[in-house]
């Protein structure tokens, strides 16, 4: 089969010949028919997780949409021609104290697609039966791969929230998470404010969903969101330090601040400004594999898609460039052949 491998970290991937896996006993072999290009990529290939023990050569690749070509033995729940997902999450122990407490998405034994095994930047994937999903007929497997990843990033804490209807939910950063952010969070029903930098997004935020636009250019994110009461929940997915101190003033009472995006720089805030109103500031790593059922639901009740480039397989290089210099238009997917 054709792949994209990353055979030295720091180096352009090299298109290759390498063996179709063979799907053993509880596995699922997926001919990829997408796979969205995440920042996280970039992490991987330029070497910043070298650390993470992630073996070379690899195939990246963790948001990945396909058909199951075949199963190995003692599999039940999928057979040749259903649609299937392969995330992140490729393993978990269910042993450790992460995952009895229900958060297997930190199980410190994780296996993860693309890092510390073969992805989708491949014509196929290979994965437990246990870790890989079924999507909706009503989604398009091009657009639904991002949803695999930056679609249960945002999805799992706005549903640990409970119910959004007439709160304030803010989304930060209206890009690759952010734009779905708002899509999921209208859908619950919450007023949505979308936080942006400039007036280029306004209008595709306010299509989206979002009831109110706050551009940090002409005024203060904290001060725009007190005057509206205050966010009841805010989802950070810029990767600014400055954002994050900006939007930190603007909870209302009792309001979260979810981090969503791995911001590499010191921030500054006030901590006696959390007593007043019980602020709470949150990290949120992706989700457990109930949530990523829930949000495929979700999604297909709900007409959620996301908004995409597509990209040849062959065009993997020009595609992560792209990326590393901003230069992706919300989500980039991948498509062999």
């Amino acid at each position: 089969m054709k792949a994209a491998v990353c055979e030295a970290f720091g180096k352009p991937l090299k298109m290759k010949e390498i063996p179709t896996p063979n799907p053993g006993p509880g596995e699922v072999l997926v001919r990829v028919h997408g796979c969205g290009v995440c920042h996280s990529d970039l992490h991987l290939v330029d070497g910043d997780w070298a650390s993470w023990g992630t073996p070379l050569p690899i195939v990246p690749g963790h948001e990945v949409t396909g058909i199951v070509e075949n199963i190995g033995a003692g599999v039940t729940s999928f057979a040749p021609g259903d649609r299937a997902g392969v995330p992140w999450m490729q393993y978990a122990c269910g042993r450790c104290a992460a995952c009895k407490t229900g958060a297997e998405m930190l199980c410190a034994a994780q296996r993860s697609t693309g890092v510390t095994v073969n992805g989708g930047y491949a014509e196929f994937v290979c994965a437990p039966e246990a870790f890989v999903h079924k999507i909706p007929d009503g989604l398009d497997l091009v657009e639904a791969a991002p949803l695999l990843c930056a679609g249960i990033t945002v999805f799992a804490p706005l549903r640990r929230a409970g119910n959004l209807a007439g709160k304030t939910v803010a989304v930060a950063g209206i890009g690759g998470l952010g734009h779905l952010g708002v899509r999921m969070a209208s859908a619950m029903g919450a007023h949505v404010v979308a936080v942006l930098r400039g007036a280029g997004k306004a209008e595709l935020a306010r299509s989206l969903g979002a009831h109110d636009v706050i551009d940090s250019e002409k005024e203060k994110i904290g001060r725009a969101l007190t005057k509206m009461g205050g966010a009841d929940l805010l989802l950070l997915t810029g990767i600014s330090a400055r954002l994050f101190e900006q939007c930190v003033p603007g909870l209302g009472p009792n309001g979260t601040l979810v981090v969503l995006a791995a911001i590499a720089e010191n921030a500054s805030i006030l901590p006696a400004g959390l007593l007043t109103g019980q602020k709470r500031i949150v990290g949120s790593l992706i989700g457990t594999r109930d949530d990523m059922d829930a949000m495929f639901r979700f999604a297909a009740d709900h007409g959620i898609r996301s908004m995409v480039e597509r990209h040849p397989l062959s065009a993997v290089n020009e595609v992560l460039g792209k990326l590393r210099e901003g230069n992706v238009r919300l989500r980039a997917v991948l498509t062999p052949g």
